[in-house]
């Protein structure tokens, strides 16, 4: 399958692409199947930028948001709602009045619904996060965005669709994975690793703040003890952590 588009000379072939790239519609990466230059250029575009199968679509938390595709328009340089990047070119925008979302075509479509952490646990990807993710340490991409996130059924493991993409694209500039690998099996090798450092952070801070509130408790009794009640608004800063 062969197309035409006006910011590029030359037809596109739709083909397995051999590598990571980045996709010169949307300026995301992308892997597997793929726009090609017919001509040898290093011109890639996502299948979903090149051709999309649909031009309106439904956003997927919400049946009552619906999402027209455009290339170029309003959208452009605001951010994406899942991944909080920038909306360069070709993009999904939300057709309500109250409600203005961007997504990149290639968020809104091919990001995978689900990814297996370990044997028997399934992360779904949902709006927000349910806890700070595993690879940023944050709830929220940044101020005002949020970003998507693929999140465990406990809500105890999270990891942002953004951190997971950079994840890739660090293993693909390392060398570790050509576009013929699974570029998402890179949360199972990570989760494992990710989830002990998340134990024995929770360990570090329940450890200072038992500290903490025991050394306010024996400030509180000390004060007590020796009759001076000053020293009492000391000891409630300590525990307060005022």
């Amino acid at each position: 399958m062969e197309i035409s588009i006006d910011s590029h000379h030359h037809k596109l072939t739709l083909k397995h692409a051999n590598c990571p790239y980045y996709c010169g519609g949307c300026g995301q990466l992308g892997f597997g199947l793929t726009y090609v230059c017919r001509e040898g250029c290093n011109f890639f575009l996502h299948k979903e930028c090149g051709k999309p199968e649909k031009l309106i679509i439904k956003y997927p938390f919400s049946d009552k948001c619906v999402m027209k595709f455009r290339d170029g328009g309003s959208g452009v340089d605001s951010a994406c709602d899942a991944c909080g990047k920038k909306i360069q070119r070709l993009h999904y925008r939300c057709t309500c009045n109250f409600m203005k979302r961007n997504l990149h075509p290639w968020c809104l479509v091919r990001s995978e619904k689900t990814l297996d952490a370990i044997r028997g646990l399934t992360l779904h990807l949902q709006k927000v996060a349910a806890s700070k993710c595993l690879h940023c340490g944050t709830i929220d991409l940044r101020s005002k965005v949020r970003g998507w996130a693929y999140v465990s059924p406990c809500g105890n493991y999270s990891y942002h669709l953004a951190c997971v993409m950079e994840m890739i694209n660090t293993n693909w500039k390392n060398g570790f994975f050509t576009g013929k690998n699974d570029p998402f099996f890179i949360i199972k090798q990570q989760f494992p690793e990710d989830m002990d450092r998340m134990h024995k952070l929770t360990v570090v801070h329940k450890e200072r703040q038992t500290k903490k509130q025991a050394k306010a408790m024996l400030s509180v009794l000390y004060h007590v003890f020796t009759g001076n009640p000053f020293g009492l608004i000391g000891a409630a800063k300590i525990f307060f952590g005022n």
